[in-house]
């Protein structure tokens, strides 16, 4: 029988070559997507504080809700970072109801029961209060009755979580 050298496997005896097996690969990636997915915290923080203030700190344990945003600042009432009103011009009112926070907050509801009506949306009357924590309890009395008489009577107040 003759020798065929072309039929004979070479085995390359390259110590420099290196191949990587891809399915080992694709599995350790794999699992390293898969636990990164489930650690991933879908809860995250649904308010930005705004940067006006300061807030209280309390033993709160329940977590925010998405809402119309009210900021009380030293200076400002304001409706979704718009001003409505100077807190000086407020707290020198008779009135317990701002007519111009009740105006804007009109508008706001006015137009979340036209998206209830259009697209199901359920308009709930939430609103979330960030009040500076050096603000007179006479000013947030006087915007949580503005608020109650606007369509808006669930009321939640924006606090830091005080750590253990």
């Amino acid at each position: 029988m003759a020798y065929i050298p072309s039929r004979i496997k070479r085995h390359d005896n390259n110590p420099g070559k290196v191949s990587v097996n891809l399915t080992s690969m694709m599995d350790m990636f794999t699992i390293i997507l898969v636990f990164l997915l489930k650690s991933y915290s879908t809860e995250g923080s649904l308010i930005q504080p705004s940067d006006f203030l300061t807030l209280p700190t309390s033993t709160i344990e329940q977590s925010p809700e998405v809402a119309l945003d009210l900021v009380i600042s030293k200076e400002w009432v304001m409706v979704n970072h718009d001003p409505v009103e100077k807190v000086s011009s407020i707290l020198a009112q008779e009135s317990l109801i701002v007519k111009s926070l009740q105006e804007k907050l009109a508008v706001y509801s006015r137009e979340a029961k036209r998206m209830e009506e259009t697209f199901g949306t359920k308009f709930s009357g939430k609103v979330t209060i960030q009040g500076d924590k050096d603000i007179s309890y006479r000013l947030l009395v006087k915007v949580m009755a503005t608020c109650g008489k606007s369509d808006y009577p669930n009321m939640r107040l924006v606090v830091y979580k005080k750590s253990e």
